[in-house]
């Protein structure tokens, strides 16, 4: 009988992405049990909004530790036809999917994901949301084949969507000054 890997340490995981192939990187997602401690390094939260604190980026992925205020949450997006996979690594999330239909978003989706769960999003299956739903903080480790430098973000006040520089909080556990 074969014994499924499974990934014990942050140090272990970016080895395997570092030598994976993009092939390999959507089976590592559901492999994941990473102890917070080794998290410590990337853990910044702002009042104001989540932060996205880059791990590590290559040309081929970036690994970003999102971490989350209670009730702090996304505005609805895409991932400019990049592929994402994210691991609950603290705490619980809402997410809500969305469809174009006749130039109108529909909601097609929604689900919760507890600790230790796995979500999976591109652009062929629309957009998204994710919203801390946890009574406290709540921290998601994101891994998207290809880093991605900009997306479409939906503007609540005109209901377009505007292309949005995408920043990191921190990189490399260092505090990035924003422009």
């Amino acid at each position: 009988m074969t014994q499924k890997l499974q990934i014990f340490q942050l140090t272990e995981l970016i080895d395997l992405l570092d030598n994976a192939s993009k092939e390999e990187y959507k089976a590592m997602g559901k492999k994941i049990s990473i102890p917070i401690e080794d998290f410590q390094d990337y853990i910044y939260y702002d009042s104001e909004s989540y932060t996205r604190n880059c791990i590590k980026r290559t040309e081929q992925y970036e690994l970003i530790l999102l971490c989350w205020e209670e009730g702090q949450k996304t505005p609805i997006h895409c991932h400019n036809e990049q592929e994402c996979w994210v691991h609950v690594v603290q705490g619980r999330f809402y997410e809500k999917r969305y469809l174009e239909a006749e130039d109108q978003l529909e909601l097609d989706h929604q689900m919760d994901l507890l600790e230790e769960g796995v979500s999976y999003m591109n652009d062929d299956m629309g957009f998204h949301s994710l919203e801390n739903s946890s009574n406290g903080r709540s921290i998601s480790l994101h891994l998207y084949m290809d880093p991605i430098d900009e997306c479409q973000v939906l503007d609540q006040q005109t209901g377009e969507f505007e292309m949005k520089k995408l920043e990191y909080y921190s990189y490399a556990g260092e505090f990035q000054e924003t422009t």
